[in-house]
């Protein structure tokens, strides 16, 4: 898949973590989710979350993006748990086709 063909998809996401974030009017500005794990997809690696990485950071956000070690899946789900538990916090979850 071409980079124009993956930016729509990525902004997507971006729409979509952001509304998820900010849609919870609940909760205080100091309860907010700040924190965000970004999985990456099979045959890709964390490099192609950098367009949304970038946009979070500059928004005010924690950004974590797993590189997972394409071993096996056991492998892959334990580096996403690791990224996931060196968070201050809870934090939204967001994958991309095998991630």
């Amino acid at each position: 898949m071409g980079k124009k063909a993956q930016q729509p998809s990525q902004y997507l996401c971006v729409v979509l973590l952001l509304w998820t974030c900010c849609a919870l009017p609940a909760l205080s500005e100091e309860h907010r989710i700040r924190n965000i794990v970004l999985v990456h997809g099979a045959w890709a690696d964390g490099s192609g979350w950098r367009g949304v990485y970038d946009i979070l950071v500059k928004d005010g956000y924690h950004v974590s993006i797993v590189q997972q070690p394409e071993t096996s899946f056991r492998d892959d789900v334990a580096a996403t748990r690791r990224v996931i538990a060196q968070q201050n916090g809870p934090c939204i979850l967001g994958g991309h086709s095998y991630g």
